[in-house]
């Protein structure tokens, strides 16, 4: 336990009767927001966290003194959700962010929150067992990312450090055929010519509904996306969605930083180290 805790609930967790429970939030921009308890009955803290004989917390420790928090728990999949086996399978789940308290029963408002994350990665064997694993902000703050001595920019376009303002260069789209959950094409109209590749794609109707990917690029001709990762769900026809201008991360190219007035923010080197010392 924490010195900054509420003291009721270390209070509670000391005493001989011990009420404690834990609350768990998932909240997916495609799945939407999951609340399980571990407690034998519905608890509300501002909304309803559902009584769930599936989830179990086993072992749990707090973070102190520069020791990141850790837990081990156990999590429903199931034909009947909420959460579904095909959308563990299908990684709809991936990215959700996920926050886990220790709270006392008899006053779910009385809690602390142990871990704060999101999910990574999602497995579905054949034995009919998922996992999810939980990444915490700890663990990101972790890693270290050094931007590599290239001549293109590593930003994400219209990200905080592109700094590019994408609402006036998103357009809305239908979704004409499909070639697979990854490559489709569409419906758009398209008076001033942007150009997708690199461009944003988020889905804004049918079962991909909330879910955003990038363009690995796009065909003016057939007006074929063809999309990074591809979505979890069967993209069908009719379905909606923004597709945005993209960037051709050089600095000074066709539809580069020089192209979006954005010359200021080009991350990338003309030159490498070698090159600069004379080597080739």
């Amino acid at each position: 336990m924490r010195d900054d805790w509420s003291p009721t609930l270390v209070s509670m967790l000391q005493g001989e009767e011990v009420t404690r429970c834990f609350l768990i939030e998932l909240v997916s921009a495609i799945k939407g927001t999951i609340r399980m308890t571990d407690w034998d009955a519905d608890l509300t803290v501002t909304n309803v966290f559902t009584k769930s004989p599936g989830f179990t917390v086993t072992k749990w420790t707090v973070a102190s003194g520069g020791r990141p928090a850790g837990i081990d728990l156990t999590l429903p999949f199931d034909a009947d959700g909420p959460l579904m086996a095909n959308d563990i399978k299908r990684g709809a789940w991936r990215g959700a962010a996920i926050t886990v308290w220790l709270a006392n029963s008899s006053n779910p408002s009385d809690r602390e929150i142990i871990v704060a994350g999101f999910v990574g990665r999602t497995q579905f064997t054949d034995r009919l067992v998922g996992n999810i694993e939980v990444v915490t902000k700890g663990d990101a703050l972790a890693d270290i990312f050094l931007l590599t001595v290239q001549p293109k920019c590593s930003f994400q376009f219209g990200g905080d450090q592109c700094g590019v303002d994408l609402a006036p260069l998103t357009l809305t789209a239908t979704v004409a055929t499909v070639t697979d959950n990854g490559r489709f094409t569409i419906t758009v109209t398209n008076p001033a010519s942007l150009n997708f590749t690199h461009g944003k794609v988020v889905f804004t109707s049918g079962a991909n509904a909330g879910y955003e990917d990038w363009a690995r690029s796009w065909t003016p001709g057939t007006s074929l996306v063809d999309m990074v990762n591809g979505a979890p769900f069967d993209i069908v026809v009719g379905n909606t969605l923004t597709i945005s201008d993209g960037c051709d991360l050089s600095r000074s190219g066709a539809r580069g930083c020089k192209f979006h007035n954005n010359v200021n923010r080009f991350p990338g080197q003309d030159y490498t180290p070698a090159e600069l010392q004379g080597g080739n």
